[in-house]
């Protein structure tokens, strides 16, 4: 495994404040919000976490007992900016299954993950959502919307096999290159799943997409006309931001649809991280030409995705354990501090 300090960082990064910009959707669920202004600090000395609008809540299970923070304004986000690069270090896949849950709960304890995405139609949904009020101090929820795994919470006629499934990622980029999904069809099934987190009592501060398909076309399309409705500013985005950097031909069309979806959703007046970085592919690859200074950036926020679990119980491509294993080293914090990465929460972005 590759450790945080095998490598050295580029000296002397300055930071360059910048105004923020002011205007964030408000953030909607069933009840009412207490006001109140918000910043936590993780268990970890070494690192200060400013979360900004996180969610305040007392209890572990079922509607959350919640006094939500309100979003900082552009003169708080260029003070904590001044205090270092913002850094949101975000785990998609809370509620996929209960070991993956268990790994993301250990890690936002530990201070390390100050973000994740719930999933909203998988086994360990119910188990993740009764476990967001003891967290919810210390990270930012977000939804992780999925369009090809297990079976949707609305008809979908378009996203399903003959079993009432959804179709394989592959084939699911298919129907959306060749114009054979439907517009209103994903609108629901985007809806339906952000409504069961809401409807659980989670602000959500943003959302992404499970294997990315949320910037797919006439996906993200969808997305930018749902989220508006439930008052979510933000969104991720997988932009490398540089063509030479592009290995193969799904990270070329990933990119492609990155750079459409950027457009579409800042028409919607969305907020995206400046770029998305993934910590299985650092850590199998290293940083690359950039070296760890992409970590950071003057300009905003920078997303560093994860996908760690307390168990390697679902095969698939991450090293699930090795992820978790190095974001609680202290090489990991050390980097951090190397770089004066400031972790932050996905409120903090736009």
């Amino acid at each position: 495994m590759r450790t945080g300090n095998q490598r050295e960082p580029r000296q002397n990064l300055q930071v360059a404040g910048r105004d923020a910009q002011a205007a964030d959707a408000p953030h909607q669920s069933k009840g009412g919000h207490g006001q109140g202004s918000g910043s936590a600090r993780g268990p970890t000395p070494e690192l200060e976490l400013v979360l900004c609008g996180t969610l305040r809540a007392s209890s572990p299970a079922g509607k959350l007992e919640q006094h939500l923070p309100a979003p900082p304004s552009s003169y708080e986000r260029l003070q904590y900016r001044n205090n270092g690069f913002p850094l949101v270090i975000h785990a998609d896949d809370f509620g996929e299954t209960v070991g993956i849950t268990n790994g993301i709960r250990q890690g936002i304890e530990a201070g390390a993950l100050t973000s994740t995405s719930i999933m909203a139609n998988m086994p360990a949904t119910s188990y993740a959502l009764e476990r967001v009020g003891a967290l919810a101090g210390q990270a930012s929820f977000g939804v992780h919307l999925n369009l090809c795994e297990g079976r949707p919470l609305t008809a979908a006629t378009t996203l399903i096999d003959e079993r009432g499934e959804f179709l394989s990622k592959q084939k699911v980029i298919h129907r959306a290159l060749s114009g054979k999904l439907a517009l209103e069809e994903l609108e629901k099934e985007i809806a339906a799943q952000i409504a069961v987190v809401r409807d659980a009592g989670v602000p959500i501060s943003h959302v992404d997409g499970h294997k990315h398909l949320h910037q797919l076309p006439i996906v993200s399309t969808a997305v930018a006309n749902v989220l508006p409705r439930f008052g979510i500013g933000r969104v991720r985005l997988t932009r490398l931001k540089s063509f030479a950097a592009l290995g193969k031909k799904g990270t070329l069309l990933r990119e492609l649809a990155a750079w459409r979806a950027a457009r579409i959703f800042r028409k919607a007046g969305l907020h995206s991280p400046v770029r998305t970085l993934d910590l299985g592919e650092i850590l199998d690859k290293g940083f690359g030409r950039r070296g760890p200074s992409a970590l950071v950036d003057a300009r905003g926020a920078v997303e560093l995705c994860c996908h760690p679990a307390a168990t390697q119980d679902k095969p698939g491509s991450h090293r699930r354990p090795a992820e978790l294993e190095y974001l609680l080293s202290s090489g990991f914090r050390e980097l951090l501090q190397q770089l004066r990465a400031r972790p932050v929460s996905y409120w903090e972005v736009g």
